[in-house]
Parts: C-alpha cells; sequence; structure tokens
C-alpha cells in the first residue's frame, strides 16, 4: 500500500484538524505541439515574487497561475510556505533558470503537503510542460510533495530534489496520466538523496504517512502511458518508482535506481516495462526489511530488459512477479549477487502467470537460489540463460534452479555453480518438465528429479564433486535422450 497516511503522527491533526515504436523522439502526443506564441509568458520575479529565499512566492503563485500560461522562475532561490492547487486547466507551463524553490520546514508549511498540486483525476489538466527547476530539501524537517501532476498530457524534465526528505509526509513527486489514448514522458527527474523513514522524522508534516514516503509514485488513476527516462532515485521507505495503476502502462527507459524498501521500482498495469535500468542493493537502514530491486505486481504482457541489478547486500529477491501477473518476459538482464542470502535473484510466485526467461545471467556468489519458478497453472520458460557462482548451499536452499511449475522448459541454458555445502545445479519438482540442451555443472547433483514425466535431452551434466550426474528422488516416468552425463 502506497505512503498510508496517518493521521495518529500527525502534529497538526492533534493540534487542530506499450512498445518503443508507439513513442517519437520526444515522447509527447499532439497536445506538445502547442507553439510557445500560443503562451502568455510571465517572469515570476517581475510580477513580484522574492528571489533571494526571503519572502514566500505563494500568493504570486497565486496571481499568476492561469491558462495558456508560461511562468518562468529566473536565477535564485524561491521561499515556499503554502501549496497552491490549479485544476481543469488548458495548457501550463511552468520552467526555470538556475531556479530552487525552497519549501518552509514541516511545522512551518500551511496546508497538506505539497506545492504544485496541478490537476486532480476528476479535473486534470489538459497539458502540462514543467522543467528546469530544483527543489532544495536540505534542510532538516523539510519534504512535502513537490508536484503532484493529474493530467492527460504532460513533459516534466530536469527536475533534481536535492536533500533528504525527511517530514514524514508524501514523497516529492506523483504524476497520472489520466487519458488513456496519451503518451507523456517524465525525463531526468532526479532524487539521489531518497526518504527517511516517518519514525525518524519530527512527523509535523500534514499529512504524515505511517511508514515513509514513496519517491515518484503513479496512482490508481493513471490511465494512459506513461515514459519515465533516465531518472536518479535512492533510497526511499516505501518504493522508489511505485506504479500502482492497473489501467495504465508505464515504461521505465534507463535511470539508477537503489535501496528503496518494498522495491526500487515497482510495476502494475498492462505492458509495463523496464528497459536498461542499473539498480543497486548495497545498503539497509535498521527499518529496511526487504529491498526488492523489481517487483511486477500485475497485469500482462509486463517486460524487464537489458537491464543490470547488482545486490551487494540482499534483503530481498532480485526481481520479483507476483501472483497478479498475467504474462512476463525477462529478458537480457545481468543479476549479480555478490554476498549474503538472497530468497531467490529471480522469484516467479506461486499463480504468477506465463513467464519467460531469456537471455539472462546470474552470478550468485551468495547462498540462495538464482532462479525459482514455483507452482502455478501456466508452464514457464528458461532459456539461453547462463547462471555462474560460488555461493554455498548451506542456507537456504541447495538448488542453484528450482522448477517447480508443470509443463515448464528449460532450454540451451548453462549452469557452472561451484559453491560448497552440497551446492546442486537444477532441481525438477514439478512434472511434465523438459530439459532441453545447455550444460549443468554443479559441485553436488547437477540435476535432480523430483518430479514426474521429466524429460532430459541433448544436455551436457556433470559433479565437481564426483557425484551422478543426474539424481532421482521419487520421480517416475524420466526419459534420457542422447545426454551426456
Amino acid at each position: 500500500m502506497p505512503e498510508t497516511p496517518d493521521k495518529t503522527f500527525s502534529r497538526r491533526s492533534v493540534l487542530g484538524t506499450v512498445g518503443a515504436a508507439a513513442l517519437g523522439a520526444t515522447a509527447l502526443s499532439g497536445r506538445a505541439s502547442a507553439s510557445h506564441d500560443s503562451y502568455e509568458t510571465i517572469n515570476i520575479v517581475d510580477a513580484g515574487a522574492d528571489n533571494t529565499g526571503g519572502d514566500s512566492i505563494t500568493p504570486i503563485l497565486d496571481d499568476v497561475l492561469d491558462d495558456n500560461r508560461k511562468i518562468y522562475f529566473p536565477p535564485g532561490e524561491y521561499y515556499v510556505d503554502e501549496g497552491i492547487r490549479f485544476t481543469d486547466f488548458e495548457k501550463l507551463w511552468l520552467y526555470g533558470e538556475d531556479a530552487t524553490i525552497v519549501p518552509a520546514p514541516a511545522d512551518e508549511f500551511d496546508g497538506a503537503d505539497h506545492i504544485f498540486k496541478l490537476g486532480t483525476d476528476y479535473a486534470p489538466g489538459d497539458w502540462l510542460h514543467i522543467g528546469d527547476l530544483t527543489f532544495d530539501f536540505t534542510a532538516e524537517n523539510t519534504g512535502v510533495r513537490a508536484i503532484q501532476a493529474q493530467v492527460n498530457d504532460c513533459y516534466i524534465h530536469d527536475v533534481d530534489f536535492v536533500g533528504e526528505h525527511d517530514a514524514g509526509t508524501h514523497g516529492p513527486m506523483l504524476v497520472d496520466i489520466i487519458d488513456e489514448d496519451s503518451i507523456a514522458a517524465v525525463d531526468r527527474v532526479r532524487m539521489p538523496d531518497g526518504g527517511a523513514w516517518t519514525e525518524n522524522t519530527e512527523q509535523d508534516g500534514d499529512p504524515v504517512v505511517r511508514w515513509g514516503p514513496t519517491g515518484f509514485i503513479v496512482s490508481p488513476y493513471h490511465n494512459g502511458t506513461l515514459w519515465v527516462r533516465d531518472c536518479v532515485i535512492g533510497g526511499f521507505p516505501d518504493n522508489g518508482l511505485y506504479d500502482s495503476g492497473k489501467d495504465g502502462t508505464v515504461v521505465v527507459k534507463g535511470g539508477q535506481f537503489e535501496n528503496s524498501n518494498t522495491a526500487s521500482i515497482r510495476l502494475d498495469g498492462y505492458r509495463s516495462m523496464i528497459d536498461g535500468a542499473t539498480i543497486t542493493v548495497d545498503g539497509a537502514r535498521n527499518d529496511d526489511a526487504a529491498q526488492q530491486a523489481i517487483r511486477l505486481d500485475g497485469g500482462s504482457g509486463c517486460a524487464v530488459k537489458n537491464s543490470e541489478i547488482v545486490l551487494e547486500e540482499p534483503t530481498a529477491n532480485g526481481i520479483t512477479v507476483r501472483s497478479g501477473v498475467d504474462s512476463a518476459k525477462i529478458e537480457g538482464t545481468t543479476i549479480d549477487v555478490t554476498d549474503g542470502y538472497v530468497n531467490a535473484a529471480i522469484m516467479v510466485e506461486e499463480d504468477a502467470g506465463r513467464t519467460v526467461i531469456d537471455d539472462c545471467s546470474v552470478d550468485l556468489d551468495a547462498t540462495g537460489q538464482a532462479i525459482e519458478l514455483r507452482s502455478g497453472d501456466e508452464p514457464c520458460v528458461i532459456k539461453n540463460t547462463t547462471v555462474t557462482g560460488d555461493g554455498s548451499g548451506a542456507t537456504g536452499g541447495r538448488e542453484t534452479i528450482i522448477c517447480d511449475r508443470d509443463g515448464s522448459l528449460l532450454r540451451s541454458n548453462t549452469v557452472e555453480h561451484s559453491g560448497p555445502d552440497y551446492r546442486r545445479g537444477v532441481v525438477i519438482r514439478g512434472d511434465d518438465i523438459t530439459v532441453s540442451g545447455g550444460r549443468y555443472e554443479a559441485t553436488h547433483y547437477p540435476l535432480v528429479v523430483e518430479g514426474d514425466d521429466a524429460t532430459i535431452e541433448n544436455v551436457t551434466a556433470s559433479s565437481y564433486g564426483g557425484y551422478d550426474a543426474v539424481d532421482v528422488d521419487g520421480g517416475s516416468g524420466l526419459r534420457l535422450v542422447d545426454n551426456d552425463f
């Protein structure tokens, strides 16, 4: 559940109250082509705003925000102690030049925790452009939702959040595309300093969230397609990038994500995708319990492509495909688990739909599994994938790959795992599973068959420890064809 509000923590409440071909070079739909001449340009300093960080600019913002306006922030610092709300607009453009917006501390910020609330799900803005702005959270007890955009279409780019979000309120950014036919984009948004757990903050913002903020959230009101490109998101308590909308699509292209609790990237929706991202887990705070790199929650046609995951201090899986996913593909992705214990570098949960793992690489120098396919109605495929490493089999299971999914296919894979403590290669627990081609080497048994009616064909297998290539442990109906054991 994203950023669950908990009014019991709030001081104020106590005191008072898709595919790449669909996207052009700019990733914008027709609304983006509006001419600059169609905007009235307003220099906010000329309109009376203080750019020295002294007086709040909120009254000036209230005056200048209007339809078809382009609001320019010249160089300087802009103090904000109250948010603004602007809905049901046609076009709006906010842009800066070396411009930094500085929110008041949470106990001095008036009203709910947003600076710009632009549109709502029931009265969205039609077209929004925001670019080249910095939000400064470096002071203690600061952190508001700087941008909440619920619009039919948008382009948001080059926005920096500097300093830790440590007010215990909603995270820095929310973007929903309300129009299901729109393709919008968020480019080069950076929030590397992450956010603090609410219990470690002064808890006097409004509203306080129970566990802590999400960095960048896409809510259940999202219906369109949103591309998120080359963004940087540090460690947040309640997900880094979180798409919780089941009806829309989110495509993550490139970017760096690290150390968020629950997941650094968490997606839902039709054909949502991660392509070319880098996710690192190399440090847990006291309250971080399960830092998954990627979590696919639901939808169909989901994909993880050409990405790199490094788990130096793992506290959870690298990639988890949850039971709500109808179909998924993990392709061209590398996962390095360098130490510790991981339940699985890639986990396909029980009752998740058909999942294909293709041309991936897992280096497992930790205890636990490289890949685990749990039981379900739809068969899965692992093909052209390489697993290496020397992690021990002493803790969390001896198996490098577990296949408990009936009817699944393992084709042309390579397993070279030399870990001690009886580390095994592939364990077949489901029925009617085929292992075709490839090479399997492990310290203990490279192949273990526990299910019925398995087929092993054209496979090379050997044990570093001198054990049999295949161990049949209770299964029946095994077929062996043209193997080299």
